[in-house]
Parts: C-alpha cells; sequence; structure tokens
C-alpha cells in the first residue's frame, strides 16, 4: 500500500516513465531482501538445544547404517576362538603330546627349583662315574686335613662329602709318590674323576703319572691344569713327558722359557733332570753334567735326592769322566745303595 502511495506520488510529480522504473527497482530489491533471508538462516549455527529439544525422534539412532549392526555381530565376534582352525586339532593329537609331561613337575620361572637341584645333580653324577671307577683303598689315618690350606682352599667349590674324598686322595699321592708310585697313580686317577675341573687335582694326578711312567695320561693331566690355572710350575714335569715321548728339543724349548724364580726347590730340581736327560738324549753329555751341577746335590734328605745323585753321576759316565763318577759315589754311597736294593 506504501509502495502504490508512493508511486501515485511520484507519478503526478515525474511522469510514467519514471515511475516504472522505480517500481522495477523496488520489485529487484524486494527480490533480494527474499533471497538473503534463507541464506542467514543457513549461515547461523544451530543454538544448543537440550536432549529433548533435538530432532531426532523422527529419525531414529537405529536407522543409521553403523547402528544396524550391533558390536556382538561383528565378523570377529560371529566366529569364536574355540572354532578357529587351528583349535580343530587338540593337542593331544599332536605328536610331542605323547610324552607323559604330567609325570616331570615343570619347575618355577625364576630357576630356583633349576639352581638348587644342580648340586644334587652334579654329586650324582660325580658318584656314578666314580663307582665305575675302582678307587684305592684310603688308610684309615688319612682325614684329609694333612693337605696343606693353599690346596685344601682350592676344593671349596666342590661339595663337602666330595672334597673330603678328594683330600684324602691327595694326601695319599704324597704319601705314596715315591714309596709305591702305582698306587700314588691310581689315587690320581680317583681325585680326577671326582673334581676334574680342579686345577690341583689335575696337576698332583699327572705328577703321580710321571712318576709312574704313563707318560702320555701324565702330559693330558698336565696340559689341562695349565689350561685351568695358567701356572708355571706344571712346566717341569711336562718337559719330562716331552722327553720320554721322544721329544728332547722340546724339553729343552720348556726348560729355556721357564723363571726359576717361580718354581720351588722340588719343581727346580726335576726341571734340571729333564733338561739334562734332554742333553743327553742329543749326545751333550758334558752340559748334561753342567746342567746337573746345582747346590741341591748336597741335600740329602729330600725324596728327590737320590734320583738327582744317580742321575749326576751317570752323566759322568757318559761323558767319560770315570774317575770324577768313582769320586761322587763314595762321597754319597748312601744313595746309591738304597738304588741297588730297590732294584
Amino acid at each position: 500500500a506504501a509502495g502504490l502511495k508512493l508511486k501515485k506520488g511520484v507519478a503526478d510529480y515525474c511522469g510514467p516513465f519514471f515511475v516504472l522504473t522505480l517500481i522495477k527497482l523496488l520489485v529487484e530489491e524486494k527480490e533480494k531482501s527474499m533471497e538473503r533471508e534463507p541464506r542467514k538462516a543457513h549461515s547461523r549455527k544451530p543454538s544448543p538445544r537440550k536432549s529433548s529439544d533435538r530432532p531426532r525422534s523422527d529419525k531414529p539412532r537405529s536407522d543409521k547404517p553403523r547402528s544396524d549392526k550391533p558390536r556382538s555381530d561383528k565378523p570377529r565376534s560371529d566366529r569364536p576362538r574355540s572354532e578357529k582352525p587351528n583349535s580343530d586339532r587338540p593337542r593331544s593329537s599332536r605328536p610331542s603330546s605323547d610324552r607323559p609331561r604330567s609325570d616331570r613337575p615343570r619347575p618355577q620361572r625364576g630357576g630356583s627349583e633349576r639352581r638348587s637341584s644342580a648340586p644334587r645333580t652334579l654329586e650324582r653324577d660325580e658318584n656314578r662315574r666314580v663307582r665305575k671307577f675302582a678307587e684305592p683303598p684310603i688308610p684309615e689315618e688319612v682325614t684329609g686335613k694333612e693337605l696343606e690350606k693353599r690346596d685344601a682352599f682350592a676344593l671349596q667349590s666342590l661339595a663337602a662329602e666330595n672334597a673330603e674324598a678328594v683330600a684324602k686322595h691327595l694326601v695319599c699321592i704324597n704319601l705314596f709318590l715315591e714309596s709305591d708310585p702305582e698306587r700314588a697313580y691310581w689315587h690320581g686317577q680317583a681325585a680326577v674323576f671326582r673334581a676334574g675341573r680342579v686345577a690341583i687335582v689335575r696337576e698332583r694326578a699327572g705328577i703321580a703319572a710321571v712318576h709312574f711312567k704313563k707318560f702320555d695320561v701324565a702330559q693330558k693331566e698336565l696340559r689341562t691344569a695349565q689350561r685351568i690355572s695358567g701356572s708355571q710350575t706344571v712346566l717341569p714335569y711336562l718337559a719330562q713327558c716331552e722327553l720320554a715321548l721322544g721329544n728332547p728339543r722340546k724339553t729343552l724349548e720348556i726348560a729355556g722359557s721357564v723363571d726359576p724364580k717361580v718354581l720351588t726347590s722340588t719343581e727346580r730340581v726335576e726341571l734340571r733332570l729333564a733338561a739334562a736327560g734332554a742333553r743327553s738324549a742329543l749326545g751333550q753329555h758334558d752340559a748334561a753334567v753342567v746342567t746337573l751341577t746345582c747346590p741341591e746335590l748336597a741335600d740329602g734328605d729330600s725324596s728327590w735326592s737320590r734320583r738327582l745323585r744317580t742321575a749326576y753321576r751317570d752323566s759322568l759316565i757318559a761323558a767319560a769322566r770315570t774317575s770324577e763318577a768313582e769320586k761322587f759315589e763314595s762321597k754319597y754311597p748312601q744313595s746309591f745303595i738304597v738304588e741297588e736294593k730297590s732294584v
């Protein structure tokens, strides 16, 4: 109505052409305003409504594609674990399950049961190995406490009962080494069967084998002792084994590599005996006499004094120094008388 009134007033004032143009502009403006209102409505963010105000009742949530399939209807849940192909085969049908595992209880994860049973297993294995070997009898007066503290300390890694038996065998080796080498040898073998991983046991067994002339066994035992401990105390006896097995040059090589300061008097004498024997085997008899000339010749109380004096006399005879040999024999007659009686 306002527009018509405006048109009439303007028509009276401006003429019909102007009125038509004005009406056209008003209509276009009206159309633009009508188009602008729905755009504003779409651009506005919906105000937060309450759960009851949401128009979701017309379109229930169950109509959505995802809601049609509940979680229990998923492919994974449709097939239970018991219906898998692997579960069709029972465990009892496997070849490994034929063993009666129930008879052997499994230890705990921590391994405490396995560690606790290890000493018993080792002791049982040691006893089983010893039972296959005829142990020599041990004299009743031997208790094992006669062993030196250094050697007894090396046996602490063994079980108490086994360590006591090994100590008795080691004492018997020292007891029968000179008087009964065969018996000392078997005591050494019994000790090795009981404690073959202890260096002092392998060393004493090797020394007993040297005295019993079992040089191949002695070489094996002495090399094992050196590999375990790295000590040079076994080298004099190893040199004797090489000499007895026909390797005099190897004997001299070993004798030249040893520092005499780290050896005891007994070990130094054994090394001299081996080196002198190697010189004699190579035809160097005068060198053998020089090797055996030492202050230990005057010592008559040691167990090796008789062997040292005999070797010195034989070297003098081999070097064509008979007068010196006779003079030396007359100086220590008791050593040679004992030798003749033993023969």
